[in-house]
């Protein structure tokens, strides 16, 4: 058997140390391109409601800049069912998480209730929220030509058994809302006779036609219909469009009940798998980069007024905390709808 010994050795040995520095040298720098260069194929925003809500119309609106931007198109897939935890299951299932699928929903309330409430097999640490594009608080509303003129005459109609129709979106935050209120005030929950609708476009459209007594909707997301709509109370800490209406925790006070939690509202923008974020750092660089150029350039904020969505720009860490104190205090009252 031949054995290699002194000076030749030691040639061999930093010979093949030099191949494997090329070689490795070759991996990280192929590696580094395949970040660099993405993308290269489509890009598609799931949106896991039914065309014309406005998670769809967002959606729709940041297809266009961020092609320009990312340089190939970006097209929407709607992917409706389950209240978003068909579609929100979909994007986080992808075999490979690479930033070719991304998702647009409204994080809180309805990703946290699909997996709260509605039993989506994801977890809340699978997805990274990108950006707090629209926080849009919530409204307790009746259509135009409802009997019920103030807030204290819907809560006496409630007290009746099966008298008042509600439309919700299972589990999402206007859902929640209207069963802690009922709650703080002693009605029993089977008193409401709640309809449910898989997105805000049917949602909006039945109480905008008069096929539902109430609902606890998005005040901004309901623009298109506010023409026929009368706001009984505003569900926020505040009323900054100043409605003529009271905040929802002093009309409950009002009534004797106690101040509940705000939840009704929606915080919508884009997600991503969170392994996309570890496993492709330069990737996701890149897309926070070029979603944030899209959202503060004045030809989108124009566009976004246009659609009636939100154009704001809070960037990762903070809308992730955002949706991550939302999720907490949704985690708590889950169990109302049980």
């Amino acid at each position: 058997m031949f054995t290699m010994t002194g000076a030749p050795r030691r040639r061999f040995l930093a010979a093949a140390a030099a191949t494997l520095g090329v070689a490795s040298l070759s991996l990280t720098t192929g590696q580094a391109a395949a970040q660099t260069d993405w993308p290269e194929d489509p890009i598609t925003i799931v949106v896991p409601f039914n065309a014309g809500g406005s998670a769809d119309r967002m959606a729709r609106t940041l297809t266009d800049p961020l092609s320009e931007e990312l340089g190939v198109p970006v097209v929407v897939e709607n992917r409706p069912g389950g209240a978003g935890g068909l579609g929100a299951t979909y994007v986080a299932r992808q075999s490979a998480p690479d930033g070719n699928t991304l998702l647009l929903m409204q994080a809180t309330p309805y990703l946290a209730n699909a997996i709260l409430v509605g039993g989506a097999p994801v977890q809340w640490e699978d997805f990274r929220f990108l950006n707090a594009q629209w926080n849009d608080y919530a409204i307790v509303a009746v259509h135009q030509d409802s009997p019920y003129k103030t807030f204290d005459q819907l809560v006496e109609a409630m007290k009746q058994p099966g008298a008042v129709s509600s439309g919700i979106i299972y589990g999402n935050g206007g859902h929640l809302q209207t069963l802690v209120a009922m709650d703080a005030l002693e009605i029993p929950q089977d008193n409401v006779r709640f309809v449910t609708y898989d997105g805000g476009a049917p949602l909006r459209t039945a109480l905008a036609g008069n096929q539902v007594d109430f609902e606890i909707l998005a005040a901004r997301g309901a623009a298109s219909i506010m023409d026929s709509l009368r706001v009984l109370a505003v569900v926020n800490d505040s009323n900054p469009d100043e409605m003529d209406a009271p905040l929802l925790n002093d009309a409950l006070e009002e009534l004797g009940a106690e101040r509940q939690p705000i939840i009704g509202g929606n915080v919508t923008g884009l997600l991503v798998p969170a392994t996309f974020e570890s496993d492709y750092p330069e990737r996701y660089s890149k897309l926070v980069a070029a979603y944030e150029a899209v959202v503060t350039s004045e030809d989108y904020k124009a566009a976004a007024a246009e659609a009636g969505v939100g154009a704001d720009w809070v960037g990762p860490e903070a809308s992730q905390k955002m949706v991550d104190d939302a999720f907490s205090a949704l985690s708590e009252l889950s169990d109302v709808v049980n």
